[in-house]
């Protein structure tokens, strides 16, 4: 799968982890933060600011932000790099921890010679790491410990835009503090299917934005809805063009869909073995586009702009203005759910593509090719 890389302009977000913007294992370096603190030694002096009001009621299976915190508590972890602080969460009883990448493999790339992770009660576990995927910026980790607390995911269709979150993590690895000693802040959804690009890795697909204040520690952290669920994996913020530092209150967590892919993946696999249709850029079918190809407005899918000359969907027959709306058995309303329909179909796997053409849904068989390098 071939995207468009963004312009300076649009969403080109910065990662908040290891060596980039994890909290500095040494705590030895004095930077300049948005809001003038300074991190270093074992404190930060910062300025009071407003806080955010609790909602005056919530619906139903929804918990205030204090009972969501005490209820999230004794998922979240603190993890311990030979080159930085990053953020992470159980995801399965049996030790299994989600965090991002860079989290781990820090700015090398290559998997840290020492991974500690810290529970909400103090312990501390030696952690192996199951498996990393680099284009989505998610890693498994594997403690030996039982009956933890797990996270649940969220689906992100049921997720709205302003709707409230809270991230929770180890911002600036802050000393001190009640309970886990992580952070939380409290915002809104601000939109869904965003798309970060880290630079070096490709593009993630269904990625989250939000206002709730994330930092460096961050990486790695859930963002969750007051139901209590993970709706996306706090990754990177995003730079103001203008004046090349971070731009206020706009934050990026890979999307909850996407993560759950990619954790079922590692978790079976120990790695993820993307399928690759061959499309130069997709966007995700609106009314208006629907209306212009003759296609039902409900349908949903993905409008392609162009297909790779020899590649696998052009040799099936595919071409540019088709609209693909299922990829095996997953249903494909936008560019999340290709995303992760190219995740759980593997390279080499052949797949009934299903599209609109001319008004007319049809299908063609397709092997999946791998996803070019570099």
């Amino acid at each position: 799968m071939q995207v468009k890389l963004l312009a300076a302009s649009a969403v080109i977000a910065l990662a908040i982890g290891a060596g980039v913007a994890c909290s500095d294992a040494n705590r030895d370096t004095v930077a300049t933060r948005p809001g003038g603190s300074e991190v270093g030694g074992a404190a930060v002096t910062a300025t009071a600011a407003p806080g955010g009001s609790q909602p005056t009621s919530l619906a139903a299976g929804e918990m205030s932000v204090a009972e969501l915190v005490k209820f999230a508590q004794p998922a979240i972890v603190r993890i311990q790099t030979n080159s930085g602080v990053g953020s992470g969460f159980v995801v399965d009883s049996g030790g299994y921890i989600i965090t991002n990448a860079h989290v781990v493999t820090g700015p090398t790339g290559r998997v840290a010679s020492t991974i500690t992770v810290t529970t909400s009660d103090g312990a501390q576990y030696a952690a192996r790491v199951v498996g990393v995927d680099a284009r989505a910026d998610i890693a498994l980790l594997k403690i030996d410990a039982g009956g933890l607390k797990a996270l649940e995911f969220a689906r992100l269709k049921d997720v709205e835009v302003g709707q409230d979150v809270v991230a929770m993590g180890f911002a600036l690895d802050l000393q001190g503090g009640e309970g886990g000693a992580f952070s939380v802040t409290k915002g809104i959804i601000s939109q869904k299917n965003r798309v970060i690009n880290e630079g070096t890795n490709a593009a993630i697909f269904g990625s989250v934005q939000t206002d709730a204040a994330i930092n460096h520690g961050n990486s790695g952290g859930p963002l969750l809805d007051l139901t209590g669920k993970v709706v996306g994996v706090n990754t990177a913020l995003a730079p103001d063009p203008t004046t090349g530092t971070a731009a206020p209150g706009i934050g990026f967590a890979v999307g909850s869909d996407i993560v759950k892919a990619i954790y079922e993946e590692l978790r079976a696999e120990g790695r993820v073995n993307r399928g690759y249709l061959g499309i130069q850029g997709f966007e995700a079918l609106r009314p208006a586009v629907a209306r212009q190809l003759g296609i039902p407005a409900d349908a949903g899918g993905v409008v392609v702009e162009a297909v790779v000359p020899g590649g696998p969907v052009a040799q099936a027959g595919l071409q540019a203005k088709d609209v693909i709306v299922k990829v095996g058995n997953i249903e494909v309303a936008n560019e999340a759910d290709l995303a992760v329909a190219l995740i759980k179909n593997q390279a080499g796997q052949t797949v009934t593509v299903e599209f609109f053409r001319n008004g007319q849904r049809m299908s063609a068989k397709v092997t999946l090719g791998s996803p070019p390098t570099g």
